[in-house]
């Protein structure tokens, strides 16, 4: 297993304690958020790396026999992650790391996925950097993520729920990837609405 010096240990400390209670507190919008993996992760192909694993709710809704790294910050993540590999038909790799400073090769993975991961990175634009960094030329990232609306009403309503999750210190829910995405040297080739403008589904290339 990989492991990697992390810098922001506040927010490691943080995941360590919400791990225990992880799976309880998604219970009701994992049928909502394991259909949408599913549907995206039909275009998971090769080397795969999955950032910001958690528990590994994600590991039931990969296709069988596929070759796989998973990272995350907290161990205690991992290892309740490590739990449930015995149910999985394929190779799996539980790595400790943060996608703002990975420690793989350029150009190591065919598809990078995350699902609702960067709403909790600092800082966005240099983790998609990373990600693309990791990637090989024709590999794509697959994303399922909370983002910025751009309607007013559901806008507003956004920003102020987006303070409450911040006070509780879960992340920023409300940041616009698709931008992020672009300033991190992707090229937008599918996007998706699954929650009205609030969530989407998006496949990135590496911008030639």
């Amino acid at each position: 297993m990989y492991n990697v010096s992390m810098k922001n240990v506040s927010a490691e400390i943080r995941l360590d304690r919400v791990a225990r209670f992880y799976d309880a507190f998604n219970f009701f919008i994992e049928r909502f958020a394991s259909r949408r993996r599913k549907e995206i992760l039909r275009q998971a192909k090769g080397n795969i790396l999955e950032v910001g694993v958690g528990t590994e709710s994600s590991l039931k809704d990969y296709p069988p026999n596929e070759q796989m790294v998973a990272v995350d910050t907290s161990q205690e993540m991992l290892r309740r992650a490590e739990e449930k590999l015995k149910n999985y038909n394929g190779k799996i790799e539980l790595c400790r790391g943060d996608v703002r400073n990975l420690f793989f090769k350029d150009e190591t993975f065919d598809t990078v996925f995350t699902s609702w991961v960067f709403c909790s990175v600092t800082d966005p634009v240099k983790g998609l950097m990373e990600a693309r960094r990791v990637l090989k030329k024709e590999g794509k990232l697959l994303m399922l993520e909370h983002v910025k609306s751009r309607n007013m009403a559901l806008g507003y309503l956004r920003h102020r729920s987006n303070l409450l999750v911040a006070r509780l210190g879960v992340g920023n829910i409300n940041r616009d990837t698709v931008e992020n995405l672009r300033e991190a040297g992707f090229q937008i080739k599918q996007e998706r609405n699954l929650a009205y403008d609030l969530v989407k589904a998006i496949v990135a290339v590496k911008r030639s």
